[in-house]
């Protein structure tokens, strides 16, 4: 399949998310490229991948986008782009006439994009089409924050989450702050407030109560491949990343997730993240993130290839995967996992019990590979050295 094909180019490669996106395409024949800023990146030392150095899209967006152009009018000239973070895509946005000049963009246009990364607007549409979301406020600059979640009749505990998060991730290294009182509340918000928050009452129930919809979606509003699952355990536990997940194919979910996208007019592969409230079953919108997703490969060691279906539609010859997959598959990341559920059960946060379900075959590591080494030799061995002192 290779040969003269459109190569893949995976951008910021390098973490989990970028490894399964490389491997799922090129384990079904086609050139992959690994784009990163960082020579440590994990894709970049995937033998399955061609490294190729590109700046930061968050620190130096336009030297990224020069080294994107320079890329497609080269090697990866019609290569189809593969986004594992949002920044990428909103650098590429204003610009995307460019670079459809000379790449493929397998997602919804900028004027489309730039409405659907911004998780004010998710919330608002899912609201219209009747899709539960928590309860959320939305403060202005200047507002008391904490007499409007009185006001607005929110319970503590609550969460900030900015509306686009790149810039929030990158300084405070988590994905929200969470307040449990009006003292909380105003210290978080001082430090959340230049990055526009939601504020957002926290839906109960554990961590293997968050579902996904992972897609992809062609321009014309198709449904080409569609994968359900949820996780297991987060690092941190509440409001972290998958560290443990599951494919359970969730026709109902598939369904409501679908008709959100039919409603934010989008394409491309995706994640829909909802949270299921055990008070009333329902599942209430977490996010959606309008790309990849961290454990992407799970969905492949399920029987559905998003990135290869992709690339396929990108290419010109689309194939449909049928509804439902195979269930039961686990996924986890050893470093977090292992590490994480010790310390979890020793302090009386987890049981022994639960880990192991979590372990139990048909499993898959998100990094070691015995056919594809090197990236997981590099991150333990980091891990290793660190540990080490």
């Amino acid at each position: 399949m290779s040969g003269s094909s459109p190569p893949a180019i995976v951008l910021q490669a390098s973490g989990p998310n970028a490894l399964g996106i490389i491997r799922s395409l090129a384990r079904a024949g086609v050139r992959v490229l690994a784009a990163d800023h960082d020579p440590r990146a994990l894709g970049l030392l995937s033998r399955y991948a061609e490294a190729v150095p590109m700046a930061d899209p968050l620190t130096e967006p336009d030297r990224f986008l020069q080294d994107l152009l320079a890329l497609g009018r080269g090697r990866g000239a019609g290569g189809v782009l593969f986004p594992t973070h949002d920044e990428a895509i909103a650098t590429i946005g204003p610009h995307e006439a460019d670079v459809d000049a000379v790449l493929r963009r397998p997602w919804s246009p900028w004027e489309v994009m730039q409405r659907i990364i911004d998780k004010g607007h998710q919330h608002a549409t899912a609201r219209r089409i009747g899709f539960p979301v928590p309860a959320t406020i939305e403060p202005g600059e200047g507002d008391d924050v904490p007499s409007l979640v009185a006001d607005a009749g929110l319970r503590f505990p609550v969460v900030l989450k900015p509306r686009y998060a790149p810039e929030f991730r990158r300084r405070f290294r988590v994905q929200v702050m969470e307040a449990h009182d009006a003292n909380g509340l105003r210290r978080a918000w001082e430090l959340a407030a230049p990055y526009r928050p939601q504020v957002s009452e926290v839906i109960p129930g554990g961590d293997d109560a968050l579902w996904s919809l992972g897609s992809y979606r062609a321009a014309d509003g198709r449904v080409l491949a569609s994968f359900t699952g949820r996780k297991l355990r987060q690092w941190p536990p509440r409001f972290g990343t998958a560290r443990s997940a599951e494919a359970r194919w969730d026709p109902g979910l598939a369904e409501r997730g679908h008709a959100l996208l039919d409603a934010l007019g989008f394409h491309g592969i995706s994640q829909v993240e909802v949270k299921r409230d055990p008070r009333d079953g329902r599942d209430n919108l977490i996010e959606v993130n309008p790309r990849s997703w961290l454990w992407v490969g799970l969905a492949t060691r399920s029987g559905v290839n998003l990135p290869y279906a992709c690339w396929r539609d990108a290419v010109g010859h689309p194939t449909t995967w049928p509804d439902g997959h195979r269930d039961g598959w686990r996924w986890f990341l050893a470093g977090k996992h292992l590490a994480g559920s010790v310390r979890e059960i020793r302090r009386g946060e987890w049981g022994a019990a639960a880990f192991a379900a979590t372990m139990r075959p048909p499993i898959v590591e998100g990094v070691i590979d015995v056919r594809d080494p090197r990236p997981a030799m590099a991150l333990y061995g980091r891990h290793l050295r660190r540990a080490r002192g």
